[in-house]
């Protein structure tokens, strides 16, 4: 028996061991299992620190683009409308921590920054939703009030774009919410 618990070790050690090496953590050569609207299922893994910074955008810059877009100063999450940017913040549709334990923490500082900055991924909201009420969480933990068919297609888009992973979780929940959906457009609420 002791000889075949040595051997057992054995072997875990070297699948352990090439799994972790040089070709990438065990979450990525893992089977994921299954595919959901083109996305792997997989449990988050956060493969290395996560730090704010390693996600370099600037607002301001992008801020304009996103009114454009929107078709004014607008928050899709409430269907609110603002009198200027400033009431607002730029906000993530999947959160900067989010997207790290997706995948993307695994990637250069570039693609990084790439994503943080993506028009696909940013939206408008208010301050008190983005900083007190969406915050990091994915789909499964928060919804949007308006606006949601716009936001899981978002959410399914950004993902894609990126090859990042979802729980099985959000899949469900973004599921839920796209089999009732006519229309994923963005529906503005308000008139500016």
């Amino acid at each position: 028996m002791a000889i075949r618990a040595k051997t057992l070790t054995l072997l875990l050690v070297l699948v352990l061991s090439t799994a972790c090496g040089e070709e990438g953590s065990l979450s990525e050569q893992a089977d994921v299992g299954e595919i959901w609207r083109g996305l792997a299922i997989a449990q988050e893994d956060r493969c290395a620190p996560y730090d704010r910074r390693d996600y370099a955008y600037n607002s301001r810059v992008l801020e304009p683009e996103l009114v454009r877009e929107l078709g004014g100063v607008y928050g899709p999450y409430t269907g609110r409308c603002f009198d200027n940017a400033r009431q607002t913040d730029v906000e993530h549709v999947i959160a900067l921590s989010e997207g790290h334990d997706s995948g993307m923490c695994g990637r250069s500082q570039g693609e990084k920054a790439r994503f943080a900055s993506d028009p696909l991924n940013l939206t408008l909201a208010s301050p008190e939703v983005n900083r007190e009420e969406k915050r990091h969480y994915d789909a499964a933990e928060w919804l949007p009030e308006k606006n949601a068919c716009w936001f899981a297609a978002r959410v399914v888009s950004v993902r894609q774009k990126y090859g990042l992973t979802i729980d099985q979780a959000e899949a469900e929940a973004l599921e839920y919410v796209l089999s009732a959906c006519d229309s994923t457009d963005l529906v503005r609420h308000c008139t500016p």
